[in-house]
């Protein structure tokens, strides 16, 4: 799907993100150029109507999604709003409104989730679930520093550059500003000499002031600098390299090629790698680090095989969760650093095992990143260039052109590249089967295959058309018996990413996800509040709720199925980091496929998938030290594997509750 959540575009990667901020301007008029990787996507416009009043109009297109909204606020000297009003369509084309006001003191706000009226003592800056509104960097500056949110929760500001864009009339002096106190990292702002906002700039989504666009990768490059700089640190700071063995002692051992626990276990690790593994005996040996593992499960490092990496909180989120290798399913350029920086360990983050090439049709719907193309030739060119650069694998998407499939799979054949992706657009599963696909991603793209060629799927129809249709698909019927038979013949894989689809047709305004309900209260307060407020997912036309969630059983029913069929499953998320692939396994599991198999197919099944499973992929003697502890018995009860208490990666051990703290979420437990 690519990085491309309902509310939090703006600051995307991983899948869980803040509304970027607007500030006040002086000029009567200010517009905003809104970029996707670069490319000119929509535009914010900000109208002056008087002393501290403001109207904005803010729309963008991502493959036919993005939000449209209409907002008038008015907002104090110190940049606080006092009132906000904003209407439109999220990200999925929902209509969405929301007003807030604070006066005599008291606040209150309504939205599609949320009616509240709370005292309020003292200044505090309401953050808005829709829409954007105020001037946060003036009111930290006001009171420095540090301000109160509405709802609740505080904000801390940091000056950290001084750069100069433009020439003559044209130069403007801007600072970096890097707001903490909503995310898992800071958020960073460019604003200029009177605090306005010049640029916010990131992986996925830029934002910057009209005429200024050709800045933005100077303006970015500085900020990655700063980024990197905090980044640096926690990689010096948080992993425990031992030096002699490490013996962990008396755990249950989960024998990922058998599928089966080992009681009473003892496993010694030597120099980065597993020396010695002994099941009811004690190992006998002097060791510098010692580890208890009563009561606690030790598995393989796990695997996700659908990510968009992203720097900052996203490798260790990953780690902390277990997470230890990933595959990378479509990414600009820049990724290739970070691989390089996490291999020689400047960064902390799972080893990035595959790097996807990504090719679409150049147009409208293009993919945010990647290659766009307009013809096969351009693809064949961009196939041989991903191959000269390493990557592994190529993936096909939407906006692609049928005829263009075979072709584009032909030469990345010749290059021994695997091919993955979307459908595109008027094009079945089948039909990409036969053109070559090894792999499919996403659950409703295989759907897609019994309801025609006919749908533009290089538009949110490739969501809606399984969400009202997928529930009365008989599965036992002969298109789906012979579906299932192409795949098996063509050993075509499958890569579901349920937990990325599960919102779009099961959430509902203002309640909490079942995926969230452990961590929400472990997130920053301002991420509390999102994820309460729910209604993440696709508009739901009247009468159709109880359709839409039993097509999401559908999706269910289907990967027990393809499992059952022999087909192999690749767990992946396309989401948010960690959190995410935790909820991934328990929806298999949902499914109905045993426990004990969903956590050998998210680690050496998929070692097996990679050609990696020598090394890889399970707990033995002469392998690679890569295995995360869990406390419980996740074959018992899989949501158990959201308790990681220890994680090794590469020999080195990194503490779960100290990764955690590093990105402002409070520690599930305590070593």
């Amino acid at each position: 799907m690519l990085p491309g959540n309902a509310r939090f575009i703006a600051t995307m990667a991983l899948s869980l993100l803040l509304p970027g901020y607007v500030f006040s301007q002086k000029n009567d008029t200010v517009t905003y150029t809104i970029m996707l990787s670069g490319t000119k996507k929509g535009a914010l416009k900000i109208v002056q109507k008087a002393p501290g009043a403001y109207e904005s109009w803010y729309q963008y297109n991502d493959r036919g999604r993005g939000d449209s909204l209409h907002t008038t606020w008015q907002q104090d000297e110190e940049g606080f709003p006092a009132y906000i009003h904003t209407e439109g369509k999220d990200y999925f084309k929902k209509w969405v409104t929301e007003d807030f006001s604070i006066a005599y003191g008291k606040a209150q706000w309504k939205n599609n989730a949320e009616r509240d009226t709370i005292p309020v003592r003292r200044k505090a800056f309401y953050v808005s679930l829709q829409g954007s509104a105020g001037n946060i960097i003036k009111a930290l500056k006001a009171h420095h520093d540090q301000i109160k949110l509405l709802p609740f929760g505080d904000a801390s500001l940091k000056i950290l550059n001084q750069h100069t864009v433009g020439s003559g009339a044209t130069a403007r002096k801007l600072w970096l500003c890097s707001v903490s106190g909503f995310y898992f990292a800071p958020e960073y702002f460019w604003t200029d000499e009177q605090d306005e906002l010049f640029a916010k700039t990131s992986d996925w989504f830029s934002q910057i002031m009209a005429g200024y666009e050709s800045y933005l990768p100077e303006l970015a490059a500085i900020q990655k600098k700063a980024e990197r700089t905090r980044s640096y640190q926690f990689a010096k700071e948080l992993p425990e390299k031992v030096k002699g063995n490490i013996l962990i002692r008396n755990v249950t051992l989960f024998d990922a090629e058998k599928a089966k626990l080992l009681p009473h276990s003892d496993v010694l690790i030597r120099d980065g790698k597993i020396s010695r593994v002994s099941v009811g005996k004690s190992i006998a040996v002097t060791a510098a680090r010692v580890i208890d593992g009563t009561g606690h499960t030790l598995l393989p490092g796990l695997w996700d095989m659908h990510v968009h990496f992203s720097e900052g909180a996203d490798g260790i989120l990953h780690l902390a969760a277990g997470v230890t290798h990933v595959r990378d399913m479509g990414n600009d350029s820049s990724l290739l650093t970070t691989i390089r920086a996490i291999n020689n360990h400047a960064l902390i983050g799972p080893r990035v095992e595959i790097i996807s090439g990504l090719i679409d049709g150049a147009g409208p719907f293009g993919a945010p990143t990647g290659a766009l193309i307009n013809n096969v030739e351009e693809g064949k060119t961009a196939v041989r260039k991903y191959a000269a650069k390493g990557y592994q694998q190529i993936k096909l998407y939407s906006s692609l052109k049928p005829e263009w499939v075979k072709p584009l799979v032909s030469e990345a054949k010749k290059y021994h590249l695997r091919v993955c992706g979307h459908i595109p657009a008027f094009m079945t599963a089948a039909e990409a089967i036969e053109a070559g696909y090894d792999e499919i991603t996403h659950m409703n793209m295989l759907l897609l295959n019994f309801f025609g060629d006919t749908i533009d799927t290089r538009t949110p129809q490739r969501f809606i058309i399984p969400a009202e249709r997928a529930a009365k698909l008989d599965l036992n019927s002969p298109e789906v018996k012979q579906f299932i038979a192409l795949m098996q013949a063509h050993h075509t894989v499958a890569d579901p990413t349920l937990v990325a689809l599960e919102p779009l047709l099961t959430a509902r305004d203002g309640v909490l996800e079942e995926k969230n309900k452990f961590i929400v209260t472990h997130f920053p307060a301002q991420l509390q509040r999102d994820m309460r407020a729910g209604g993440s997912g696709l508009p739901v036309p009247p009468g159709m709720d109880a359709t839409y969630r039993a097509s999401f059983d559908a999706f269910l029913n289907l990967t027990k199925l393809l499992y059952d069929s022999g087909i192999r499953i690749v767990a992946g998320t396309d989401g948010t980091p960690g959190f995410d692939m935790h909820r991934e396994l328990e929806l298999y599991v949902k499914a109905g496929i045993p426990a004990e198999k969903v956590l050998q197919l998210a680690t050496f099944g998929t070692a097996v998938y990679t050609g990696k499973s020598k090394m890889l992929g399970s707990i033995s003697a002469g392998k690679i030290a890569d295995m995360i502890m869990v406390a419980g018995d996740p074959v018992k009860n899989i949501s158990d594997i959201r308790h990681t208490r220890l994680v090794i990666k590469d020999g080195v051990i990194y503490d779960p509750s100290k990764l955690y703290k590093a990105v402002a979420i409070e520690p599930f437990y305590e070593n």
